[in-house]
C-alpha cells in the first residue's frame, strides 16, 4: 500500500508487512487490533507493539478502511491508560456506608453470585423491571445489555437522552431515516452543532472535510464558538447555545416566503407544505435575531445560500440534541433538506447507507421479544410508549431512571448497573444524581479505572481493557476484523462481555447466553458469514468484501418513505408515504404537528429577570483534542495537552470583570458553582462562555488531584436545571445544557 502525502507520519502508520519488519528489528511482537480509546466499537485499526510482555506503543493500520493509518492523541496514549495506577485490580464489596470508600476484595465468581442473588430476590419481590442498566453511549456490548434485560424481563435500558438517538428519532419520523452527508459531491457543507475535527479525528471526517475544501466547496459553521472546523470554513454563524430550533425556523421562513423551494419535490413527496406556509410566518429572521443573536441579514444569507446551491448538505451534530427544543430543531432541519430538494441527491443528504457488499453480523439482541406489558412498565420512557421500542429496543431516560429512586414514581428502580458510564459527571443534575446513588438499594459499577461514582457502589467489578481481550470482532461498511489480545490481563479481570455472559448463566439464563462461552457468542454472530472467530483470526488485517453491484442509487423516496417503524404497532414512520412536514402521528399523540420554538430553562430571552444576576450564557463542549467524555484525564500524555478545566470567555467580557488569561475564576449559575481557569478566547460570542464537560479526575503522575463532583469543582453538569417542565424536550427527552451564569475572579 502506498502512503499518500500528508496521510501518515513516519512510524505512525504502517502496513502489516512494515509493522512486522519493524517489530523484528526492535525485538518486539506486533498485534493487529482495534484502538480502544473511544470505547469498544468499530473504530480505528492499529498495530500494537509489545516488548518483553509489555504493551509499549501503537501505529496506525494502513489496511483499515476506517482510519487508513491515522491515529489521534488518545490512540497513542493507550499504553499509559492500560498501565495507569488508577486501574481497578480486584472485585470489591462495600463494607462501610455509601461514600465512605470502605471495600473488601472478593473473587469474581463471588461478586457475580452476590449480584445474581440480589437480582433474583428483587425480581421475585418487585418484578424484573426493578433492574435498570445505564448505557449512555452506544458500544459493541450495547446489544448484549439489551439481551440481558429482555431475558430478565426489564424494559429499562437507560439511554442518555443527550446523544444520537434523539437525532435518529426526529429525522426518522420526518424523512424516514437519519440521513448522511455527501461531502464528496457537495458544493456547500453546513456544519451545524458539529465538531468533525475532534470527533473521531482519525476516522475520516477530517479527510473528507479537507478534501471538500480543496475541491472548492464552501463551508459554513453554525456554533457559538470557533473550533478547528471554523478554521477551514468560509462563514461562521455564531448563534447562542440552545437556539438551533429558532435559527432553523427563521431559515424556513426565508425559504418559504421567497419561494426558494423545489416545487416538484414538495408537490410529489411532501405532506403538509400548505400548513407550513401559514405556520412559518411567525418566525421571520428579525424574530430569529432576537432569540439566536444571529443578525437577520446573516440568517437570510445562509438560508438563500443553502436553498440556491444545487449540491448542499447539512452535517447536523450532537450540539442540537442538548436543548428542550431539540426535536423541533432536528425536524426543522429535515424539512429544510426536503423542501429545497437536497434530499437523497448527489451532494445533498442521503437516505440510507447503500449496500456494503457483505453480510451483516447476526444481532445478539432479541427485538421480537418486547411486549406491551414491558413497554407499560418503563420507569421513565425516553420516547412516549406508543413509539417504543425504537432504535434497538425499549429505553428509559438515563436521568429519569435515577430520579425514580428519589420520587418512587411510578415506582423506584431497585438495582442499577453502570457498565462503562459515570452518572455523576455524564448526566445533568449532579446533586440529584448523588442523592439517588445514596438511596438506591443496590448499585454495581463495572469499569477499567476509578470512577467518579464508585464510592456509592455496593459491588465494583474491574474489567479488562480491550487490549487485554480477544473479543469482540468488529465490522463496518464492507470490512470485518477480529480483535486480538495484545497482552495478558494485568490482574483479576474479565471483560464487560464476560460479565453479562457469566451473570446470565448464574441467573439460570445460560441457554440464552451461550452457556458462558465467548467463542460461541462470537460464532453465533458470525454465522451469516459462514465463519468462526478462529477462521476470521487467520486474516490479521480483516476481510474486505467486494462492492461490485452495490453502487449508490439516488432518489430512493418510494422505498425509504414506506419504512415501517420498530414500535409494536409496526405502523409506517411516515403514514402518507411522504416527508412529514405536518406530522399526523405526533398530532395524534398530543405533540405539535409542526415544529415550534421552546426556550431553554434559563435564557436571555426566556428569563430576562435572571440576567441581572446571571448575564452570561453557559454551555459545554462534548469533544476535545485529548479526552473522551468524562474519561482519561488520568492519562499523562493527554493531561499534558489539556491540564486544566478552561472556560472560554471573550476578552471584552473578561476585561470588564478584571479577569486575565489563566486566572482562576468562579462560575455561578442558579444551580451550582465551579472553580476553573479562564481562557481569553476571541472566537466566542461575548454573551457566552463554554467549558469542556467531564472534569473530575486527577492524574497522579503529574500531581493533579481529583476535583469535587459538586460545588467548587469543574463538573459542568452540576450547573444545569433538571426542572421536569422546562429542561426536557417533551417528545424525545433531550436535556438542556444551557443556563445563565455570572463569572468573577477567584479570590483566595
Amino acid at each position: 500500500m502506498t502512503k499518500q502525502p500528508g496521510q501518515a507520519f513516519k512510524n505512525c502508520a504502517l502496513t502489516f508487512d512494515e509493522a512486522r519488519a519493524m517489530a523484528r528489528k526492535n525485538g518486539e511482537k506486533v498485534v493487529p487490533t482495534f484502538c480502544a480509546m473511544c470505547g469498544p466499537n468499530p473504530t480505528c485499526g492499529v498495530y500494537a507493539f509489545v516488548k518483553n510482555g509489555r504493551f509499549t506503543r501503537v501505529a496506525g493500520m494502513m489496511e483499515s478502511p476506517i482510519n487508513k493509518g491515522g491515529v489521534c492523541p488518545k490512540g497513542h496514549a493507550a499504553p499509559q491508560w492500560v498501565y495507569s495506577p488508577d486501574r481497578l485490580k480486584k472485585p470489591l464489596l462495600r463494607k462501610g456506608d455509601k461514600n465512605e470508600g470502605l471495600f473488601q476484595e472478593i473473587p469474581w465468581d463471588e461478586a457475580i453470585s452476590i449480584i445474581a442473588d440480589r437480582l433474583q430476590q428483587q425480581k421475585k419481590q418487585y418484578g424484573p423491571e426493578s433492574l435498570a442498566i445505564l448505557a449512555p453511549a452506544h458500544r459493541s456490548y450495547s446489544n448484549l445489555i439489551r439481551r440481558f434485560l429482555v431475558v430478565h424481563g426489564s424494559p429499562n435500558y437507560g439511554h442518555s437522552g443527550i446523544c444520537y438517538v434523539q437525532k435518529e428519532f426526529a429525522f426518522t419520523y420526518t424523512i424516514g431515516c437519519q440521513p448522511r452527508c455527501d461531502y464528496k459531491h457537495a458544493d456547500l457543507i453546513i456544519l451545524w452543532g458539529r465538531q468533525p475535527i475532534y470527533s473521531g479525528p482519525a476516522m475520516g471526517a477530517v479527510r473528507s472535510l479537507v478534501a471538500a475544501k480543496q475541491r472548492g466547496a464552501k463551508i459554513v459553521a453554525i456554533k457559538p464558538s470557533v473550533e478547528p472546523d471554523v478554521g477551514v470554513g468560509d462563514i461562521w454563524v455564531p448563534l447562542r447555545p440552545g437556539t438551533d430550533a429558532a435559527l432553523a425556523l427563521s431559515m424556513l421562513n426565508v425559504i418559504v416566503e421567497e419561494n426558494l423551494i423545489d416545487a416538484q419535490f414538495v408537490e410529489t413527496w411532501c405532506h403538509g407544505y400548505q400548513q407550513l406556509q401559514e405556520h412559518i410566518r411567525k418566525y421571520p429572521p428579525e424574530w430569529g435575531e432576537q432569540i439566536t443573536g444571529v443578525p437577520a441579514g446573516q440568517i437570510r444569507e445562509i438560508a438563500r445560500l443553502y436553498a440556491t446551491t444545487k449540491a448542499a448538505t447539512i452535517d447536523l451534530g450532537n450540539g442540537v440534541e442538548h436543548a428542550p427544543s431539540s426535536n423541533d430543531a432536528i425536524r426543522s432541519v429535515a424539512i429544510l433538506m426536503a423542501i429545497t430538494g437536497h434530499l437523497d441527491r448527489p451532494g445533498g443528504n442521503l437516505l440510507g447507507g447503500g449496500k456494503s457488499g457483505m453480510p451483516r453480523p447476526k444481532t445478539v439482541h432479541l427485538p421480537g421479544s418486547y411486549t406491551q406489558e414491558m413497554i407499560d412498565k418503563l420507569v421513565g420512557p425516553e420516547f412516549p410508549r406508543n413509539f417504543q421500542p425504537f432504535w434497538g429496543g425499549t429505553s428509559s431516560s438515563y436521568y429519569r431512571i435515577l430520579n425514580s429512586v428519589l420520587t418512587e414514581n411510578p415506582y423506584p428502580i431497585r438495582t442499577i448497573i453502570s457498565p462503562g458510564t459515570q452518572p455523576t459527571v455524564s448526566m445533568r443534575g449532579s446533586k440529584r444524581i448523588v442523592e439517588a446513588l445514596k438511596k438506591v438499594d443496590f448499585y454495581v459499577v463495572l469499569d477499567v479505572t476509578r470512577t467518579a461514582d464508585m464510592n456509592y457502589a455496593d459491588i465494583i467489578l474491574p474489567v479488562s481493557t480491550p487490549y487485554e481481550t480477544d473479543h469482540p470482532f468488529e465490522s463496518k461498511g464492507n470490512w470485518i476484523m477480529a480483535r486480538n489480545k495484545v497482552i495478558e490481563p494485568l490482574a483479576d479481570y474479565k471483560s464487560i462481555y464476560e460479565f453479562f455472559l457469566d451473570l446470565g448463566v448464574q441467573m439460570g439464563y445460560g441457554g440464552d447466553f451461550w452457556h458462558g462461552s465467548i467463542a460461541d457468542y462470537q460464532n453465533y454472530q458470525l454465522s451469516p458469514f459462514d465463519l468462526t472467530i478462529e477462521r476470521l483470526r487467520k486474516h490479521p488485517t480483516g476481510l474486505t468484501f467486494k462492492t461490485e453491484g452495490t453502487a449508490r442509487t439516488y432518489e430512493n423516496y418510494s422505498r425509504v418513505f414506506q419504512r415501517r417503524s420498530a414500535a409494536l404497532s409496526r405502523e409506517p414512520y411516515l403514514p402518507q408515504g411522504k416527508v412529514a412536514i405536518y406530522n399526523t402521528i405526533f398530532e395524534r399523540e398530543g405533540f405539535n404537528p409542526l415544529p415550534e420554538w421552546r426556550e431553554p430553562p434559563e435564557s436571555i430571552t426566556g428569563t430576562p429577570e435572571l440576567t441581572k444576576k446571571y448575564p452570561l450564557i453557559l454551555s459545554d463542549y462534548h469533544t476535545s483534542k485529548a479526552y473522551s467524555a468524562a474519561w482519561q484525564r488520568n492519562v499523562p500524555y493527554l493531561r499534558e495537552l489539556q491540564p486544566f478545566p478552561m472556560l472560554h470567555i471573550h476578552p471584552e467580557t473578561a476585561a470588564v470583570r478584571g479577569i486575565k488569561n489563566n486566572d482562576w475564576i468562579i462560575v455561578e449559575s442558579p444551580h451550582g458553582w465551579m472553580k476553573v481557569k479562564a481562557e481569553l478566547y476571541p472566537g466566542i460570542r461575548p454573551d457566552t462562555v463554554m467549558i469542556l464537560h467531564g472534569w473530575w479526575q486527577g492524574c497522579r503522575e503529574l500531581g493533579f488531584d481529583d476535583t469535587p463532583l459538586l460545588d467548587g469543582g469543574a463538573n459542568v453538569n452540576n450547573m444545569y436545571s433538571v426542572d421536569g417542565e422546562k429542561a426536557f424536550d417533551p417528545l424525545i427527552t433531550a436535556m438542556s445544557s444551557q443556563t445563565l451564569v455570572e463569572v468573577r475572579k477567584y479570590e483566595c
